[in-house]
């Protein structure tokens, strides 16, 4: 996709969802439905645990995914 396309950063965000399955998933989700919301996710958390001015432990996660509600 063109990085001037609109869902540029979100196919680069969401690479490791299968694009095949989310699409059939939306689709099954959606079908009678009079209206649908989509919400996309990506979260990156850090932490850091000192002790006496020293790192205990540090940590990093991120995570994505999607939510789908049809009405």
């Amino acid at each position: 996709m063109p990085l001037d396309s609109p869902l540029a950063v979100t196919d680069r965000l969401f690479a490791e969802l299968d694009r095949d399955v989310s699409e059939r998933l939306t689709r099954e989700a959606l079908a009678g439905a009079d209206d649908g919301e989509l919400f996309l996710e990506y979260r990156e958390t850090e932490g850091i645990s000192l002790d006496d001015g020293r790192i205990r432990s540090a940590s990093f996660d991120a995570t994505r995914g999607f939510g789908l509600r049809a009405v």
